[in-house]
């Protein structure tokens, strides 16, 4: 062949390699364009989930916090109730104490009263039968009866041997290297969702434990205030009673130093009372 002909062959041959070289090239570009689109829009996606879950642990922590601070706050009224009402245990005790000492005293008086009874009975005095007309009873008194109240948690790339070869696993390289990237950033998402995930769990079971313990604090809180109360009564029982016991013996003791018919008048006059 001509030399014209053998550059014209050439020629050609060079112009078909640059023309696909320049495809080639585009489509690198474009390979890389997809993949960084592609990254950037699953960077997003990931993104936004990653905030999706770091906002509602947030707020889990957040309710974490409320139910603490009503423990706490629980805590300290159970404190002041279980103070007061062993206060009013203590002050019950010694008015209840009060009482038995009264009904010492009552007893006391009802043996002496019993007593006295006896050895003044003139019923059967041989002495007195020619008064048997004139004859008087004696009624016995009826006392109070007091009653107590129980507390209860890197791959190298072979070497081409040509241009187009290099081109060509350039463009297979960015598309490998893009689906690796791919990979790796799922791969970092997938940890910090798991991360997160396991925070998440971390914190429900956190909720859960607050929960119960506070159910259980508003469970004795309840108990506390029944008991605090039934306290309450039993004080006003007590002090009720006391005052009653007091003003009975300051009868009685009236009653003791009056005249006899005088007594009789003011005994029936309490047994009424």
């Amino acid at each position: 062949p001509t030399v014209s002909a053998m550059l014209d062959q050439s020629t050609k041959t060079l112009s078909g390699i640059s023309s696909r070289a320049q495809k080639l090239q585009q489509q690198m570009l474009e390979v890389q364009q997809e993949n960084a689109a592609r990254m950037q829009k699953q960077k997003a996606v990931f993104d936004r989930k990653l905030k999706e879950q770091e906002q509602k642990n947030m707020a889990q922590v957040k309710e974490n916090a409320v139910i603490a601070k009503n423990i706490m706050k629980m805590k300290q009224d159970n404190e002041e109730l279980l103070r007061h009402a062993q206060a009013l245990e203590k002050g019950n005790s010694l008015r209840h104490g009060e009482l038995r000492m009264l009904q010492d005293q009552l007893v006391a008086a009802q043996n002496f009263l019993n007593e006295t009874l006896s050895q003044t009975d003139d019923s059967k005095a041989t002495e007195l039968e020619v008064m048997k007309d004139q004859s008087k009873s004696l009624k016995t008194l009826s006392f109070l009866e007091i009653s107590e109240v129980q507390d209860t948690e890197s791959n190298e790339p072979a070497e081409p041997e040509n241009l187009l070869s290099v081109l060509a696993n350039e463009v297979k390289m960015m598309k490998k290297q893009g689906q690796e990237s791919e990979a790796k950033l799922k791969n970092l998402f997938m940890e910090d969702f798991q991360a997160g995930v396991k925070r998440h769990n971390a914190l429900v079971a956190q909720n859960k434990v607050l929960n119960e313990t506070l159910e259980k604090m508003q469970s004795y809180h309840t108990r506390l205030e029944a008991a605090d109360k039934h306290l309450l009564g039993t004080q006003s029982t007590l002090e009720t009673r006391l005052h009653d016991g007091g003003l009975f013996m300051q009868k009685l003791s009236e009653l003791t130093m009056a005249k006899p018919e005088a007594a009789v008048k003011a005994l029936e006059t309490l047994q009424k009372k």
